[in-house]
């Protein structure tokens, strides 16, 4: 039988809601406090067909958008925040737009694209 102390451990302990993970370790680092950019498939809510709907006839779909862009860090608590445009630099922008807040708990993949990006690719562009 465990004590109420411990049940209070375990909830220290417990790792705040995050991104999927997959064994090819690709998906987005959730400590990286930089400007990752990533991909993100996550559920949406929508609405079904306008009008009067026949519940026998409905047959609901996922809704599964991706989202490309920079994360920012530690934006929204409970949330993964994405900018779709960064100004000046990739790696510390000081104004973004196109922002979109994710709730974690409806992520369904989350993979880092700075793998596939030439490491100088932000000061070329400046050149």
């Amino acid at each position: 039988m465990s004590s109420s102390s411990e049940h209070g451990d375990d909830a220290k302990r417990a790792k705040k809601p995050g991104p999927p993970r997959n064994p090819n370790a690709e998906v987005y680092d959730d400590s990286d406090s930089t400007w990752p950019m990533v991909i993100v498939q996550w559920r949406d809510a929508h609405t079904g067909e306008p009008g009067w709907t026949y519940l026998s006839d409905y047959e609901p779909e996922p809704c599964l958008p991706l989202t490309v862009g920079w994360v920012v860090p530690d934006c929204k608590d409970g949330y993964l925040t994405i900018a779709g445009t960064v100004m000046n630099t990739a790696d510390s922008p000081d104004v973004v737009s196109d922002l979109n807040h994710i709730p974690w708990e409806n992520i369904v993949a989350c993979y880092s694209l700075s793998t596939y990006m030439p490491i100088n690719w932000n000061t070329e562009l400046r050149d």
